[in-house]
């Protein structure tokens, strides 16, 4: 995988990725939750090909189904990262997080990125 030069991303990649970039230890949301945020709500398929494809150091072991399901090629290793910052995963399935979508009490937030 080669890194696409930031200036040759779209936009819509750019936007995904600054969202992703904001995702505190222990916050998990879904693929959806991202897209709303990055301004193109819908987009939550182009949100798991960025994150399939790219070798960007991006934290997507925070980043599920809108159900809570660990859908990557490496649902394990996701597992581990999650639960390393505090977030109950049984079944390869998010139960609690510390924050975001996942957390008892959750209210939604808007971290919509201006770019």
């Amino acid at each position: 995988m080669l890194t696409v030069p930031t200036e040759k991303r779209t936009p819509l990649a750019r936007e995904i990725i600054a969202v992703i970039e904001m995702l505190a230890p222990g916050e998990v949301v879904s693929y959806g939750d991202v897209a709303h945020d990055a301004g193109h709500p819908g987009a939550a398929r182009a949100v798991g090909g960025l994150l399939a494809s790219t070798d960007l150091d991006l934290p997507w072991w925070r980043v599920v189904r809108s159900d809570g399901r660990l859908v990557t090629a490496r649902p394990s290793r996701q597992a581990t990262l999650l639960r390393a910052e505090g977030v109950t995963v049984v079944a390869n399935r998010v139960r609690n997080a510390p924050t975001g979508r996942f957390a008892r009490g959750h209210k939604p937030h808007d971290r919509r990125v201006n770019t």
